[in-house]
């Protein structure tokens, strides 16, 4: 692999690492409230798309509203990868802070349209569109909310603790879609399917605007961890995003080796499986709410205690163990999902424990494979190219394949994915000691 040339044009900003003093857990909470109010957005669409599914795309028939709806889901994954290299890179130049508050930003006013959005009856085809617009640019903002999230929380992490710190992350965004879930659980036992559908379903998007507004206002009071003024100036810090990552794309390749199985198990199991019980399997929404809650609050316990585990005896066990188990259990897992609330339940809690395997390693893998001048931008770009790719189509694929009778098709492409990340992790070196500030 080539080594970047130093060079000492003071004009150009570049990233080095520093360790600010105290503050460490106010800045830990910062960051994973903002992070938790970005899954919480994402993660209502889904729960919610059943019912507003016919405003913004009326159909005389219900699946083809929701495959509307889910088809703007996936788009909102278009912008993601676009988002990864510009939230990237402006981490990497300005600062983590500021990408961070920016993203959050984005996020909260997005929240907030969607929640005023005029209906389809209203403004016409306009609705569809507008709808679409905003998901766009939230999936912009979200594209680089992730990485650089990450990146901040394994920078900032005691010696020792990486893989705890940065497992927080998804602590952070379990916490989103467990709110979400709740969001969800209460309001359907508030308002009756008529209500819910015809106005109640605005009620979360307007609570997550809002709490994305405190979220902001606890990001802008951050440490910062990326020096930015710093000399001598790497020369890879100028130039396109493309450019600087050339050099390091071993750890493009791990990055979104790691995230293919991730993101596609998660947005299969935590996101949509609620929902296609409720669809598919017959099952009453408000229990696939509940089975779902419990298996995320199992996860939530799982995941710093792997985290710790991770410190000690490194990351490649972890991710092992992930893989080779989605290759092993995915068709039983599924087959578990029988309609039942104690079939949904444990379904979901042998995969999202598996899940968190590798979710309790994977945000100190991705800072270790970097050096600290384009740690941001390596994480996030490859990281939102692969969620796109394989996250932001899962749930469309899923009841897609679903509704044409060929569920097991799909479950042969988790397999498939899951040997992806196995090989990347039987590939890849192990980082526990790799030093980050370099």
């Amino acid at each position: 692999m080539s080594h970047a040339r130093i060079t000492t044009n003071a004009s150009a900003p570049t990233s080095t690492l520093f360790r600010p003093q105290g503050k460490s857990a106010r800045d830990l909470i910062a960051v994973n409230a903002g992070n938790s109010l970005e899954w919480y957005d994402w993660t209502i669409y889904t729960i919610f798309a059943t019912a507003f599914a016919g405003q913004f795309f009326p159909s005389e028939d219900k699946a083809a509203s929701l495959l509307a709806a889910l088809a703007v889901f996936a788009v909102g994954f278009i912008t993601r990868p676009i988002g990864g290299w510009v939230f990237g890179r402006y981490a990497d130049r300005k600062g983590r802070k500021a990408s961070l508050t920016l993203a959050m930003t984005i996020t909260a006013l997005g929240s907030l349209a969607i929640a005023l959005a005029p209906s389809y009856d209203i403004i016409g085809v306009g609705a569809s569109v507008l709808l679409l617009v905003v998901r766009l640019v939230q999936g912009l903002a979200h594209g680089g909310e992730m990485g650089t999230a990450v990146t901040y929380l394994v920078e900032r992490a005691p010696a020792g603790r990486r893989a705890l710190w940065g497992s927080t992350s998804w602590v952070s965004v379990f916490v989103g879609t467990i709110l979400a879930t709740l969001t969800g659980l209460l309001i359907n036992s508030l308002f009756t399917l008529e209500e819910v559908s015809e106005w109640a379903w605005r009620i979360p998007f307007a609570v997550g605007g809002l709490l994305g507004l405190y979220a902001l206002w606890l990001r802008r009071r951050i440490h910062e961890t990326a020096n930015t003024q710093s000399v001598p100036v790497v020369s890879e810090q100028r130039g396109s995003v493309w450019s600087r990552l050339k050099p390091h794309m071993r750890g493009v390749l791990v990055v979104m080796g790691l995230s293919a199985g991730g993101s596609i198990m998660f947005y299969t199991w935590v996101i949509y499986t609620p929902t296609q019980a409720a669809i598919s399997r017959g099952q009453d929404p408000s229990s696939a709410l509940v089975a779902s809650l419990l298996a995320q609050v199992i996860l939530l316990i799982a995941l710093p205690l792997l985290g710790m585990l991770s410190d000690r005896v490194g990351r490649k066990p972890l991710i092992i163990t992930f893989a080779a188990g989605f290759m092993l259990l995915v068709f039983p897992l599924d087959g578990l999902v029988d309609g039942t609330f104690w079939g949904l339940f444990l379904a979901m809690t042998g995969a999202l424990l598996l899940i968190a395997c590798l979710f309790a390693v994977n945000g100190a893998v991705w800072a270790e494979v970097f050096p600290t001048a384009v740690r941001a931008a390596g994480v996030a770009a490859p990281l939102s190219i692969a969620t796109a790719v394989f996250g932001g189509t899962a749930p469309y694929l899923n009841q897609y394949f679903t509704a044409l009778g060929q569920r097991n098709l799909f479950l042969w492409y988790l397999v498939a994915v899951a040997a992806v990340t196995l090989v990347t992790a039987l590939l890849t070196k192990e980082t526990k000691d790799v030093p980050l500030d370099r």
